[in-house]
């Protein structure tokens, strides 16, 4: 669930809760930009969604429409995406101090829904 409109965040408050339900990647500011690794877009601090849902913890949501990414699919700018490898999968090529090295992205990104895309004599159904 994204951001709930009774939700309202100040932008100090906003900016907390980056630092605190991100514990992968460092937020200076609201303008940090990240990239979703799963729907392909930048997004920055001001644009991503709260999620919430009656009983647990808030957490990170990618603001995109469709694509529910969160802090573990987020990357820094500098860190490349390659093209999907043969089982539809996008990978990471990441270049940083300690050299360079690749990442798969856990879920592809579509925009059908699961139901959709693996339907009752589906061709890609297991």
């Amino acid at each position: 669930m994204k951001t709930p409109p009774g939700l309202r965040l100040s932008l100090t408050e906003r900016l907390i809760l980056l630092r605190e339900l991100d514990p992968l990647r460092k937020w200076e500011s609201l303008d940090d930009q990240r990239f979703c690794r799963c729907c392909h877009k930048f997004i920055n601090g001001r644009q991503i969604e709260v999620g919430s849902t009656p009983g647990k913890p808030l957490r990170l949501v990618c603001p995109t429409s469709d694509c529910s990414a969160t802090v573990r699919d987020w990357v820094y700018p500098n860190e490349i995406a390659q093209p999907p490898d043969a089982w539809g999968r996008r990978v990471l090529r990441v270049i940083d101090k300690s050299g360079e090295s690749f990442i798969a992205c856990e879920k592809p990104y579509s925009r059908r829904r699961a139901s959709q895309r693996f339907g009752p004599g589906s061709r890609t159904a297991a």
